[in-house]
């Protein structure tokens, strides 16, 4: 394994000096690398997590894919569980796995590459600077990004505040602020066969709203599952299957789970509202006369959604069953949470990689999560990582900058930041906070039993 670093190393200065002769003063001056060795793969994956708890992350490995114990392909595999972001070089003199059964098991990536033996010493030292050459230029990007993207978000508050004739915030790059985009107004998706009675529900609803509609079951359907709206009028006598039907598919769905659903009786009342309430329905209009207080029928659902938004704690323990209304929901939560998790340390994991792993798209991703918590996916990635970040400060014995790389941010200053503002108080005041409560806990404790004799 191989890490960056200013020391020299004299068998590779022996070696290049064999190579290339003596080294003039006009070459550029070489990289330098520190080296480390394990001999199985057993000790490569704790030498590993030795280096990431400690926030050294390895660029390079050179594995051999014949080892007692574990091989070198399961190596690697147990290795990116542990740094995603560590490149591989697999050494080997045999047809040991075909292509197929290294992408099949490995996948497809820019982070692997096959050296067959034997070798010469060129190789490898070629592949050494060149591997790592490209983790630092990546890791610089990385970074690049991140400063351009809170640059962005806090030269358009400043131009939003202007807007609105506000005091602009401090510009002050190193100064986080919480970024929040212009309210759009709510998205409702009408799903109605008759133009009359569709033109009537745009009526009712005036302009507040956006409005979008379906003709039918499976095209109401396809939309909400597209554009996942935040509020659905049916109506009950939909063709082939009824607007009870297809509230019990919204309602049932992962991505619509979490949408009011407003049905309608008005063309052929029933008396049948037990059944459509039973089915998940926010609401149900029986009389064609009660369209016109559709409208505020509409607005009571979205402002108790609202309250209910407003109701969560920013700085609650991540609990998907306390965040969410349904069960439905709260498995999304769950689901959404655990990936995550499962890149916490991994600071190029954004909202496209999120979106991916959830098999949803990046628009259906936002929508679902603003509609469940009031929040972005990006925001939601930041709260999970600060969330953790502060379980570690109350936990373990590892240090601000150890955790901050642990839960994948790049930059101590950056992290303290965002933390006080997550949480009001710097990771070190948040500790002593933790500290104080648990010996006025022992104090009270021991006065009680004093008490007591």
């Amino acid at each position: 394994m191989v890490l960056l670093d200013e020391s020299g190393n004299s068998e590779l200065d022996a070696d290049e000096r064999r190579l290339y002769g003596v080294k003039h003063d006009t070459f550029a001056q070489r990289a330098s690398y520190l080296l480390d060795h394990a001999h199985s793969g057993l000790e490569g994956i704790e030498k590993t997590q030795q280096a990431v708890r400690e926030g050294r992350f390895y660029q390079l490995a050179f594995v051999d894919v014949r080892m007692p114990g574990l091989d070198g392909v399961e190596t690697i595999e147990r290795i990116w569980q542990v740094d995603p972001k560590m490149q591989i070089v697999i050494c080997t003199a045999y047809a040991d796995y075909s292509q197929e059964d290294l992408v099949r098991r490995l996948g497809h990536t820019d982070k692997l590459l096959l050296l067959k033996k034997p070798f010469d010493s060129i190789e490898v030292t070629q592949l050494a600077r060149t591997l790592m050459e490209k983790w630092r230029l990546a890791r610089q990007a990385a970074l690049k990004l991140e400063q351009m993207e809170l640059l962005v978000s806090q030269r358009t508050q400043v131009i939003l505040a202007l807007q609105r004739h506000e005091t602009p915030p401090s510009s002050d790059p190193d100064q986080h602020l919480p970024f929040n985009e212009p309210e759009k107004p709510p998205l409702i998706l009408v799903v109605e066969d008759d133009a009359d009675l569709a033109l009537s529900i745009r009526q009712a609803l005036g302009e507040k709203y956006q409005i979008i509609e379906a003709t039918g079951n499976q095209t109401g359907l396809e939309q909400a599952l597209e554009m996942v709206p935040d509020l659905v009028v049916i109506d009950n006598s939909l063709p082939r299957v009824d607007g009870v039907g297809l509230c019990q598919q919204l309602k049932s769905g992962q991505l619509t789970s979490h949408i009011p659903v407003i049905l309608l009786a008005t063309r052929h009342p029933c008396n049948d509202q037990l059944k459509a309430l039973e089915s998940g329905a926010d609401d149900y209009i029986t009389d064609s006369s009660n369209l016109s207080a559709l409208s505020r029928r509409v607005e009571n659902l979205l402002e108790s959604r609202r309250r209910l938004h407003a109701s969560l704690e920013q700085g609650a323990a991540l609990r998907p069953r306390e965040l969410a209304v349904t069960q439905t929901d709260a498995l999304f939560l769950q689901r959404v949470i655990a990936v995550v998790d499962r890149n916490l340390s991994d600071f190029e994991f954004d909202v496209d990689a999120l979106a991916s792993r959830v098999a949803v798209s990046r628009r259906q991703l936002f929508r679902k999560l603003k509609g469940v918590i009031n929040t972005t996916p990006k925001a939601f990635i930041r709260s999970v990582r600060l969330k953790r970040a502060a379980e570690l400060l109350l936990q373990s014995e590892m240090t601000v900058t150890e955790i901050t790389f642990a839960v994948g941010f790049q930059d101590v200053k950056h992290f303290r930041a965002l933390f006080k503002e997550q949480f009001g108080a710097l990771p070190s005041d948040y500790i002593k906070d933790k500290e104080a409560r648990v010996a006025a806990r022992v104090s009270e404790t021991g006065m009680a039993a004093w008490r007591a004799d």
